[in-house]
């Protein structure tokens, strides 16, 4: 298999696994009702439409943002929570209208998947810090992934796989504890995997394949106890295989690390 076609089947496969935990979340809390005469709130419009500028794509009225407000129309819809997984819904948002007694939206959820999108992720992205979900996978992104990451601290789903980010991962992802998925593979990021990510204890997906991190898993890892799928192949990672994979890591189904430079003997130890 190609490197390319490798790369493409990885974030088809990122982007299921990512949108259908984000899919059982939208479904648990839609029974909650739209307000249909809510709107959103006006600084996470100014934000959005900034975004979207600034990436050269826009909403699609036919589907949402049909009053010129971006929460309208399917991005309110709590009857259907699979448009988010849906590709022809593409930029889309999901929104969440009973905030100030149903008269305020926030945006939830934000996917721009492969979309071709150029440039560095704008620093209004940041404000949106109501979303759940975050999905940038399969874009043409550069430049760093930034410290002010850490204002999403709602994230429970969040993928910049298989774009061109550089530099090392900032440790305010570490911030983000109420993370359930989190995918970098993909990229051109610099530097060791930060200790920080050893406090995402909901963590339960971790996808690193050829995110250009390198080095020793970090000990903290060990507190990972819900994880359930690691991917880390072809990322240079180096020193001894952690015993805790197979004593702490008790939840593991899916555990792949070829192409690395780990060495001496490992002994890993899952129970049946």
């Amino acid at each position: 298999m190609s490197v390319s076609t490798w790369t493409s089947s990885l974030v088809l496969i990122l982007f299921w696994c990512i949108s259908g935990l984000a899919g059982m979340a939208q479904a648990q809390v839609s029974a909650q009702p739209q307000a249909t005469n809510a709107t959103t709130d006006p600084s996470e419009v100014r934000a959005l439409n900034s975004v979207f500028e600034k990436w050269k794509i826009r909403a699609n009225p036919s589907q949402w943002n049909t009053t010129g407000d971006p929460c309208s129309g399917a991005a309110i819809d709590s009857s259907d929570s699979t448009k988010i997984d849906d590709t022809g819904y593409n930029p889309f948002i999901i929104c969440d209208c009973s905030y100030e007694s149903g008269s305020i939206c926030h945006i939830t959820k934000l996917k721009v998947y492969d979309l071709e999108v150029t440039g560095v992720i704008p620093d209004e992205l940041w404000s949106l810090t109501f979303l759940t979900s975050l999905n940038l996978a399969l874009n043409y992104l550069t430049g760093p992934l930034p410290a002010a990451i850490a204002n999403l601290t709602r994230l429970q789903y969040f993928t910049v796989g298989i774009n061109d980010l550089s530099g090392e991962l900032p440790k305010e992802l570490g911030q983000l504890t109420e993370l359930r998925s989190l995918a970098f593979g993909g990229n051109n990021f610099s530097g060791s995997l930060p200790s920080e990510l050893g406090n995402l204890s909901k963590l339960q997906q971790l996808y690193i394949d050829s995110s250009g991190v390198s080095g020793e898993i970090p000990s903290t890892f060990a507190k990972l106890q819900n994880l359930q799928i690691f991917w880390a192949r072809y990322v240079e990672l180096s020193g001894r295989i952690p015993d805790f994979i197979g004593n702490n890591w008790s939840k593991l189904t899916s555990l792949r690390l070829l192409g690395n430079s780990f060495e001496g003997p490992y002994h890993l130890h899952f129970p049946i």
